[in-house]
């Protein structure tokens, strides 16, 4: 049999979400568990009068008067668009919303109790409960702002709900909507007990559905409503708008579609004639349905006929473990810490019993398809099976969680100087990220001319002898200082393509260049000439070092012999000295005080002191041939420890100041400090920038959140675990990621576990007992 594969058809329309509650069956997943069996529902629709007042930001009492069907609906509108992996907040079109209801005496009841309601009146009962405002509802609480329709049609209404959202679709009334239909009543005269059943599904163009990589359940091929005695006219309509012949469809099996002539006034069995007709036509449903028609009957001659396709083949095949994707960042939010528990258990248990589901396919579902709420967690992790694992242990270091301000905290950018470098920084990245290994392969190409080899063997060397030739080059400070500034300022691309945008940015000696390109004073092309001159200047200075002493500024300087100076002060007991090799060397030999640690720094160089001198007017005139411009983005000096002059640091004299004078980084961390939600994220290979601002007394506190990007050459924490944990903090702290940059390629959405409700019971007859 043939896979109906209607991708030119622009009338096709995908079933891409779902959402059930009937008897024995509160939710799609257990609803198709019980379809998939053939049993029979129970006789009752379990805690029907129970609700979730809060998570739709309604008052008890309000909650009360409102109609329990209409109560039912919005958690399964909630449900169905969450199964779809749709954000409304984030979703670019507009969302529709078509349902109906049955009859109720909700209202009757209400009124015969308002005596005992004091906060309700007959206006209010009647926008409670009144079939006018059934789609409005959903779409006003959940932020839809397409069309809102109640369609009426008894035991046809699901039916027409579909049909309407359809033709609302292929109108361009809508880019996405919702069609369902809901029936909760008494179970009989005495009100012991409900009967019912509510079933949502979310449409989309086929087109649309296949272009987002969505979860196709099921195609509806052509919908037809008219009114008569000629059912069957109905149903060859149907046919002839899907193009379909009679031979072709085959009918639901036996006791799946209302009998004609019966449950005109329950919306119920249509719903579930629906819900197992898209059952029916899945690839994995036993007997190999590809088409199916839905019959409905509503009261005086109304019918309703739906054609429903098997979906078309996934046109984003599922990925092999070898083609996953990679480490991911997979992030979880609910409205409070309890909810977010119970999510996180769900979760866990669901990859757990999915192993095959792409991890890359679980983060995007999670980050594109779930509203970001204020309770947080994340993982990050290679495979499912690993998420799976951290999900159900429980360890807190595992699944990192807080709450996200109302506000996102600032980010700053911190840009090290020479020190992390190392051959291989950043490999994982430059393979696994178009857009980095693209700035990337321009620095490389920007920085070739002069350097006379390619800076892209530093980062991800072929081979052994290659390797080595890197390690070589990269020991220089003519090539080592480009290289590190490429893999900064790549990075920090990456960063704001991926939606962390800095308040403000510093950096420390060579780190100052990234940060000021990235701040709008150098454009790439002249910062990156800039730093390599810098080097090649550097370079031709006699053989310096920096030596690294645990002690103040004011306790080193009477120790320092002729020669030497102070090139940094990184914190209120930590400096760097710098000066002629031979003079260092004997410096850290002959320390004075074995209690105090001493010991040279890995830069072949020493910047920031009196042996510079002699490159200064040189390198001024370098600067002034390149004319810098006023930052666009706040910078806190490194030379003077505070904001940086947005003019001064425009002129060529205070680069010239920046490469003669100390480093005063202990003094820029205390200027950020006065920020107490400023996030400090180190931008480029290491953790050095993190380590001071850590041991920094104006930093301390549990709240104070201080970052890195990329692993200590020591460290063995694969570097994209590292990188998208930071990420995962920074979404924490509330800054709003822009998940698609993460995922150039796109990927396919997968059916994960919805947010739960904490319902509450709104029993009426236990309000008139009272």
């Amino acid at each position: 049999m043939n896979t109906i594969d209607p991708a030119d058809d622009g009338s096709a329309v995908a079933v891409i979400g779902m959402a059930a509650r009937f008897p024995g069956a509160d939710g799609i997943a257990a609803y198709r568990e019980r379809w998939a069996h053939g049993a029979d529902p129970g006789p009752l629709l379990e805690d029907a009068d129970a609700f979730d007042h809060t998570f739709f930001s309604l008052s008890p009492g309000e909650a009360l008067i409102t109609d329990p069907q209409q109560r039912v609906l919005l958690e399964c509108a909630q449900h169905a668009l969450e199964d779809a992996a749709c954000d409304p907040a984030r979703e670019a079109g507009t969302i529709g919303v078509y349902a109906g209801c049955g009859s109720t005496p909700y209202a009757a009841r209400l009124r015969r109790e308002l005596h005992r309601l004091p906060f309700a009146d007959d206006w209010q009962i009647r926008i409670a409960t009144g079939a006018d405002f059934l789609a409005a509802r959903p779409a006003y609480k959940l932020g839809l702002a397409g069309p809102a329709v109640t369609v009426q049609g008894g035991g046809a209404t699901m039916l027409l709900a579909v049909h309407t959202a359809v033709q609302g679709l292929l109108a361009g009334d809508c880019d996405l909507a919702l069609a369902g239909a809901v029936t909760v009543r008494p179970a009989g005269p005495d009100g012991d007990g409900s009967v019912g059943g509510c079933g949502i599904v979310v449409l989309k163009p086929l087109r649309a559905a296949r272009e987002a990589g969505d979860r196709i359940h099921a195609v509806v091929r052509g919908t037809a409503v008219a009114n008569g005695d000629d059912a069957g006219g109905i149903a060859r309509q149907a046919r002839a708008v899907a193009g379909v012949a009679a031979e072709e469809v085959v009918p639901l099996r036996a006791g799946r579609a209302p009998a004609p002539g019966t449950a005109v006034t329950d919306t119920t069995p249509g719903i579930a004639a629906f819900l197992d007709a898209v059952f029916a036509v899945s690839p994995d449903a036993p007997g190999g349905q590809s088409l199916t028609g839905v019959p409905a009957e509503g009261p005086y001659g109304l019918h309703a006929h739906v054609v429903v396709a098997r979906p078309p083949r996934p046109d984003r095949p599922a990925a092999g473990p070898e083609e996953d994707g990679g480490w991911q960042l997979l992030p979880l939010s609910a409205r409070d810490g309890s909810a977010l528990d119970e999510l996180t258990a769900r979760l866990g248990q669901h990859l757990a019993g999915h192993p095959q589901e792409p991890v890359a396919d679980v983060a995007w579902t999670l980050q594109t398809g779930r509203t970001a709420r204020p309770a947080r967690r994340f993982v990050v992790a290679p495979g499912t099976t690993e998420a799976a694992a951290a999900l159900n242990s429980g360890k807190r270091r595992l699944t990192p969680s807080g709450t996200a301000p109302r506000t996102a905290r600032p980010v700053v950018f911190t840009f090290p100087g020479q020190g992390g470098q190392h051959v291989g920084m950043a490999r994982m990245l430059y393979r696994a990220d178009p857009g980095f290994r693209a700035d990337v392969d321009t620095c490389a190409e920007l920085a070739r001319p002069a350097l006379g080899l390619d800076l892209r063997s530093l980062v991800d060397p072929r081979g052994e002898a290659e390797e080595e030739q890197a390690r070589r080059a990269l020991s220089t400070i003519e090539v080592g200082q480009p290289a590190v500034f490429m893999v900064e300022y790549a990075l920090a691309q990456a960063l704001r393509r991926w939606g962390v945008r800095p308040a403000a940015v510093v950096g420390h000696s060579l780190g100052a260049y990234a940060a000021a390109c990235l701040a709008g004073v150098f454009s790439l092309p002249d910062a990156l000439a800039l730093v390599v001159e810098r080097g090649r200047l550097l370079q031709s200075l006699p053989s310096g070092s920096m030596a690294a002493v645990g002690l103040p500024e004011s306790e080193v300087l009477p120790l320092l012999p002729d020669g030497l100076g102070i090139g940094a002060v990184n914190g209120p007991g930590q400096v760097a000295v710098s000066g002629p090799t031979g003079l260092v060397q004997c410096f850290v030999r002959e320390f004075p005080r074995p209690d105090v640690e001493v010991k040279l720094l890995k830069i072949a160089t020493a910047g920031h002191s009196a042996l510079v001198e002699p490159i200064l007017d040189e390198f001024e005139a370098y600067v002034a041939a390149l004319r810098p411009a006023r930052p666009v983005v706040p910078v806190v000096s490194d030379t003077t420890g505070g904001w940086a002059d947005p003019d001064d640091i425009a002129t060529p004299g205070y680069w010239r100041r920046h490469l003669r004078h100390a480093v005063r980084f202990d003094d820029a961390l205390s200027t950020l400090a006065r920020d107490p939600e400023a996030i400090l994220l180190e931008v480029g290979p290491g953790l050095t920038l993190t380590s001071l601002a850590r041991r920094h007394p104006a930093l301390a506190g549990p709240d104070r959140l201080m970052l890195q990007t990329l692993p200590h050459p020591a460290d063995e924490t694969p570097e994209l675990s590292i990188l998208l944990t930071a990420l995962g903090r920074l979404w924490l702290a509330g800054t709003e990621l822009d998940w698609a940059a993460l995922h150039p390629g796109g990927r396919r959405r997968v059916r994960l576990p919805g947010h739960p409700f904490r319902r509450t019971g709104f029993d009426l007859d236990a309000v008139a007992a009272r």
